[in-house]
């Protein structure tokens, strides 16, 4: 869950402190495709399955829209 994530509830210098590091830093989308030899994300046809950092996901998430087929998300909270 959420909670649960680091990130979500501390700031980068309570991470760096909990890790017990000397520094923390992200990378960002454009620069995590960067680092992978490519100019930056397409918005239109992403290269890489990042759609667990963008929330840009190919198809829509039907547990979320309400929308009913079968397919689920794994983001959706337990009810």
């Amino acid at each position: 869950m959420r909670e649960n994530l680091l990130a979500a509830t501390h700031t980068l210098d309570e991470m760096r402190d909990i890790s017990a590091c000397d520094s923390l830093a992200f990378l960002s989308v454009d620069g995590t495709y960067r680092a992978m030899g490519e100019r930056g994300r397409d918005p239109m046809r992403p290269q890489f399955t990042d759609h667990c950092f963008t929330g840009d996901y190919p198809t829509h998430l039907t547990d979320l829209t309400g929308e009913t087929k079968s397919q689920l998300s794994l983001l959706a909270e337990p009810v």
